[in-house]
């Protein structure tokens, strides 16, 4: 078994693998970094680290005219000894599935969704951890 921690937004549920997930707080207060990528939303003080605030609505659909999204929880993952903060609307649920069930997705490398899964009568986005990392360390 898998457990995973379901996220939503702009109406979409998504999830991580919560082996990757270090904390899960409420928004705060960031400071912008200039000529950053627009998906960049600045950099947030979490108890003294310093971590990359990710606007991962933009960083998903990059294209999209990007309302204002009304977050209220920052995910903060971490792999190996870098961490990221993901600006998300809400933490719906954490659960645990079958890895068995994720519905593979054709992809390519940059593909930030790995596969899909059902989870209480929804559609859920597994996110694609390695291409989050790999991505932002351009």
């Amino acid at each position: 078994m898998m457990q995973i921690i379901i996220f939503t937004l702009n109406k979409k549920y998504y999830a991580f693998s919560s082996e990757s997930v270090e904390e899960i707080t409420k928004k705060m207060p960031w400071t912008a970094i200039p000529q950053s990528p627009k998906w960049v939303q600045g950099l947030i003080n979490l108890r003294g680290n310093v971590i990359t605030l990710i606007n991962f609505y933009e960083l998903l659909f990059p294209t999209d005219v990007s309302e204002e999204l009304c977050y209220n929880n920052i995910i903060i993952v971490k792999k190996d000894e870098e961490k990221l903060a993901f600006m998300v609307d809400n933490v719906a649920w954490v659960t645990e599935i079958d890895p068995a069930d994720i519905q593979e997705l054709e992809h390519q490398a940059e593909d930030k969704v790995s596969g899909l899964i059902q989870v209480k009568d929804q559609i859920v986005n597994i996110i694609n951890m390695e291409t989050l990392f790999y991505k932002n360390e351009g």
